[in-house]
């Protein structure tokens, strides 16, 4: 066998019999060879000081376990990371250092047998081929008699799982191991306390760096918010940069905005970062990882191309397989140990973007329509009926969902409190967005029905830019496939969204073609919310004749249709109205009378606030600051039960103002505090008009 050995022939000559234990040596002196087998280092690394610091403390603690595992997605830069290192400290090793690529996920060649790498290493030992034992564990007891007392590194690349790398560890506590896979080695880490480091993707500095070094500093100075814009479509993965960098290289009149924008495009990128050869092509280096998952899993990544959300929780998936809940657990850990997936809050899993278009485009590849439509169906119904059981918890003073029961096999999350329903809007916000976009690109009836059950906590939350979207894309569904009932309330409700991102005129609009569907359906109680909302717009625009005929409407409507809660709502709303113009006696009496209703029906405790916050107001219109307190402190209890961001710092605002009347400058700062910091986490515009309220407050103070 021709040695690979890069090194200096180097210590005593070993004669037959030198070596204790059962390993037999041939006659023929042999000479001990330093080798030096690392591969170049790759110009241009950055970052990874935690990683390099974990590594060195390997090297310094004597006492410590001398292994440590690398894992980590393909293409996130395991291998450089290491070799880089080993360079950096290759004078700790006088004895030499050993590497071997073991080939765990290669496309092309099977997985490297551990008695094929003990081979290799004795041949780069300098051992004569001769001399070698038959049997394998006599090859690795000569390997590890070879290595005792040695201050030598030995680098184990890209391992498939333990089995492959337990023969090759030393038995010398002086030499150090350092493994790279793109699976969790648990059982390494089990059985011979292997430490581990995580290797993740780069960060937006050092990314950028990595692009600076391969393409020239000037050419990304020159345009920063096009590079910070092909980092994220390269998800921030250093092999991806790499390849986008050498094809920029090639094409140097390419600029960088053109290629971003191209790129924006998800379909284009995978094709894109393709160099030609097989280690350096996404979609192939990805592919080594997916072909080496068993059946099941690799159906599972298929299908969490389908996914349009940024993360995920085990019951969806378990509702798009159609799987048991305990199945769809093993396959995701099956998946969390290639790094395929990784769990980044507990129950929450998530994938790497470029990992996300490779799904899709498996499962665009090798899943039929079929059997794709019935998968989405099933986990839009998951989102549905959660959505919906848990805006039931709301208490929503608009009409609940009417939906059918679940599609089969589609699991559920129990939601038994109004706290269990808004924590889980709150996690599931942006996913539910996603679902909602996904289900109106289907053209599917779940859009509107997912829009409406969004809309309390939407509205309730101050989320303005969401509700509008959500109620534009129900509009577009109920007017595709939807009843004229469906198409009214979408347009209701997206008219409400859009005062409350005040844009009258267009909310106006969508009011007015809500009016029109109900009048034609003779829908009393759809015509009472509609005038309802109308008149509180021309409130806020200034029409008062207007606004308050309108909102005598809704109450004679709600009065004679029965809908005591609805009667309440507008008697506030006129209550509201006389405050807004300046006539806090007509307000008490409106709104006392909306007060009672309240207290009779118990529900609806969002309106029961905003009722209590207009008799502090009049209260305090009328020059009773105290007791106006008393009704402020009423709505913000009532607020802080039900989560409603709007009503209380409306309330704060107008509590600050009576308090400042009262001389209590203290907590008049207190409460307006508090809303710039509810406003502010909203990332409300609002926040800097109450900023200002605070330093006007400070200078009357």
């Amino acid at each position: 066998m021709v040695s690979n050995v890069v090194g200096d022939v180097a210590g005593p000559v070993v004669q037959a019999g030198s070596i204790s234990g059962d390993v037999v040596v041939h006659q023929a002196a042999w000479q001990a060879v330093v080798p030096q087998q690392l591969p170049p280092s790759r110009t241009g690394f950055v970052g990874r000081r935690a990683q390099l610091a974990a590594l060195d403390a390997l090297v310094e603690d004597r006492d410590a376990v001398g292994i440590s595992v690398i894992d980590g997605m393909a293409g996130v830069g395991k291998s450089s990371l290491v070799v880089h290192w080993a360079h950096r400290r290759a004078d700790r090793f006088p004895d030499g250092q050993l590497y071997v690529d073991l080939r765990g996920f290669d496309p092309t060649s099977a997985p490297m047998e551990p008695g094929e790498a003990i081979r290799a290493f004795l041949d780069a030992l300098g051992v004569p081929g001769g001399v070698w034992p038959v049997e394998l564990d006599r090859q690795v007891g000569l390997y590890r008699s070879l290595l005792a007392g040695r201050r030598m590194l030995v680098v184990l690349d890209n391992a498939r799982d333990s089995e492959q790398v337990a023969h090759l560890l030393p038995g010398s506590p002086s030499c150090r191991v350092v493994i790279t896979s793109r699976y969790r080695l648990d059982g390494v880490v089990a059985r011979f306390g292997a430490h581990t480091v995580k290797v993740d993707v780069l960060s937006d500095g050092e990314a950028t760096e990595l692009l600076a070094i391969a393409l020239g500093r000037n050419r990304v100075a020159a345009d920063p918010e096009s590079a910070a814009e092909l980092v994220r479509h390269c998800a921030w993965l250093p092999i991806a940069l790499t390849i986008l960098a050498a094809r920029l290289v090639e094409e140097p009149h390419l600029s960088l905005r053109t290629l971003a924008t191209e790129l924006r495009d998800h379909r284009r990128r995978l094709s894109f970062l393709d160099c030609g050869e097989a280690g350096l092509a996404i979609d192939s280096v990805f592919s080594w990882s997916y072909h080496a998952l068993g059946s099941a899993a690799a159906a599972l990544f298929r299908l969490l191309g389908l996914h349009p959300g940024p993360d995920f929780t085990l019951p969806a998936l378990a509702s798009m397989a159609g799987a048991e809940l305990h199945k769809t657990r093993e396959l995701v850990l099956e998946l969390s140990r290639a790094h395929l997936v990784e769990q980044h809050k507990p129950g929450r899993y998530r994938m790497h973007d470029l990992l996300r278009v490779y799904a899709r485009d498996r499962c665009n590849a090798e899943i039929g329509p079929r059997f794709r439509d019935r998968a989405g169906h099933r986990l839009l119904d998951h989102y549905l009926h959660i959505s919906v059981a848990a805006d039931r918890h709301m208490d929503s003073p608009w009409e609940a969902v009417r939906i059918g029961p679940p599609t089969d096999a589609v699991t559920l999350q129990h939601i038994g409190s109004q706290a269990d329903a808004l924590a889980w809007f709150r996690v599931e916000h942006a996913v539910l967005l996603g679902i909602l976009e996904y289900s109106a690109a289907l053209g599917s009836h779940h859009a509107w029905q997912l829009a409406r059950a969004m809309t309390t906590y939407l509205d309730r939350g101050d989320h303005r830019v969401d509700f509008v979207h959500t109620q534009r894309l129900a509009v577009a569904a109920a007017e595709r496939s939807g009843t004229p009932q469906t198409r009214a309330m979408a347009h209701r409700l997206l008219g409400r969204a859009l005062i409350r991102s005040r844009r009258y005129d267009e909310a106006r609009e969508h009011l007015r073609e809500a009016l029109r569907h109900f009048e034609e359906l003779n829908d009393r109680n759809g015509l009472s919310h509609t005038y309802y909302a109308l008149g509180y717009l021309d409130s806020v625009t200034g029409n008062r004749a207007q606004a308050l005929a309108e909102t005598h409407t809704a109450l004679m409507l709600s009065r004679d249709g029965g809908h005591r809660l609805w009667e309440a709502k507008a008697l506030n709303n006129i209550g509201w109205c006389h405050l807004e113009y300046g006539e806090p006696n007509e307000a008490l009496s409106h709104c006392l009378q909306a007060l009672d209703l309240y207290r009779a029906i118990g529900t609806d405790p969002d309106g029961h606030a905003h009722v209590l916050e207009c008799l502090g107001r009049a209260y305090s219109g009328v020059g009773e600051p105290r007791k106006a307190l008393d009704y402020y402190q009423q709505a913000l209890a009532l607020c802080e039960q039900r989560g409603n961001y709007l009503t209380r710092c409306t309330t704060l605002r107008f509590m600050a103002t009576d308090h400042a009347k009262l001389g209590n400058h203290d907590a008049a700062r207190a409460a307006l505090q508090e809303v710039a910091a509810i406003l502010l986490r909203l990332n409300s515009p609002e926040a800097a008009v109450v900023q200002r309220e605070l330093a006007a407050l400070d200078r009357g103070a």
